[in-house]
């Protein structure tokens, strides 16, 4: 019992000796493979300039996708939307379809079409030619991987570039890092006014935070992935917002009771609950009105829903704005302020600890739960051969 404590000591030096030997983070901002150097021109976004270019939407048929493609139509803004699965698309948006189609009477220029294309098998020839002609992206996919016993090998743990040890494509490295790593190139190439992307509050925490721990933890480490993509974007020549929101919920807001609060600092405290609606209110606003925020700035947001909140409330009403219009008017002057020449957080060894200590609780208790039963097993037989 008194080797206990030196046992787990041990554990966690070897865990850290690994971690910095591998320095592992360091892919984060390849600088040899940031997008080239190119001058970007601005947009005002004008929905009513002739035959304006599509915005190019990824992730159109998810929850937050289909209600970005919905408010950039009812702009009179044309959408490409980039799915996975046509099928689903066209039963989707038939009414659209239909009501788009009619719009256009003859127009060579459609309101609304589809680009067929996985994320997670990172097909460059499909996402440049879904890019080539739009004026900005929204991307707005996300995969989501439970993790595997398998990917809490220590030399796993610490390997960020996933792809020289798992080739499951629904891991979320393909989607949300490599496949969104190519869609900045190609705004960079094609000279997008804008990319847009959707992350989580949990990519502002320290990865130490139990929050982050938990989530890195259970979804395949998606916190380093959605991190080393956000810096990318950062180190890319492309204007960008960085969308962080907390747990997603359907319902909308009462308005009389909640109100939405936008933070530049991109952090906000947790849960962060927050309607799709505002969400996807916020992605449409950054590409389609130049009152919203400044076309030549880049930002990253921390949203959240804030006063009477279900299932519980967060914040204040005060510390909020009615709409998603106001809140971005209101940080319209200020720009991202966060680091983009720090290339590593821990990720691994934040999951190392706490995967390992459950992990060693585990075993010691099981341990002392089959100790007992094997006593108690001993007591009964002496009991029946006396």
């Amino acid at each position: 019992m008194t080797r206990t404590p030196s046992l787990l000591v041990c554990i966690y030096a070897a865990i850290l000796v690994l971690g910095i030997t591998r320095r592992t983070d360091a892919f984060y901002v390849d600088v040899s493979r940031t997008p080239p150097s190119t001058k970007l021109h601005s947009s005002s976004f004008n929905s009513e300039a002739p035959s304006p270019k599509p915005v190019l939407v990824v992730g159109a048929t998810g929850k937050v996708g289909r209600k970005v493609v919905q408010k950039l139509l009812d702009q009179k803004i044309p959408v490409r939307a980039l799915v996975r699965n046509e099928t689903k698309a066209v039963e989707l948006f038939a009414n659209q379809i239909v009501s788009t189609a009619k719009a256009n009477k003859g127009d060579d220029n459609p309101m609304l079409e589809f680009v067929v294309s996985d994320l997670g098998k990172v097909d460059q020839r499909a996402l440049e030619a879904a890019v080539e002609g739009c004026q900005s992206i929204v991307s707005v996919s996300g995969a989501m991987r439970f993790s595997k016993l398998t990917d809490f090998l220590p030399w796993r743990l610490f390997q960020q570039d996933t792809s020289k040890w798992c080739s499951d494509t629904s891991h979320p490295y393909y989607a949300n890092y490599r496949a969104q790593k190519l869609l900045i190139d190609m705004a960079v190439k094609y000279q997008c006014t804008r990319f847009v992307r959707l992350t989580g509050l949990s990519v502002g925490f320290s990865p130490f935070n139990l929050v982050s721990m938990i989530f890195s933890s259970v979804l395949s480490m998606t916190s380093r992935h959605h991190f080393a993509l956000e810096q990318y974007l950062r180190n890319s020549n492309v204007p960008y917002v960085i969308i962080r929101p907390g747990g997603l919920a359907e319902e909308d807001r009462d308005l009389s009771t909640t109100n939405l609060q936008v933070d530049p600092s991109g952090v906000l405290p947790p849960p962060g609950r927050v309607p799709r609606t505002d969400v996807a209110a916020l992605a449409a606003l950054s590409v389609s009105d130049a009152t919203a925020l400044d076309p030549s700035k880049s930002y990253t947001l921390g949203v959240r829903a804030v006063g009477d909140m279900k299932p519980k409330p967060q914040g204040s009403k005060t510390e909020g704005l009615p709409t998603a219009l106001e809140c971005l008017q209101g940080i319209k002057g200020q720009e991202d302020t966060n680091d983009k020449t720090v290339v590593s957080k821990p990720y691994g060894l934040g999951v190392a600890v706490f995967v390992y200590s459950f992990a060693f609780i585990g075993f010691k208790l099981a341990s002392a739960v089959v100790g007992a039963a094997l006593r108690l097993f001993r007591v009964v037989h002496n009991l029946n051969i006396g």
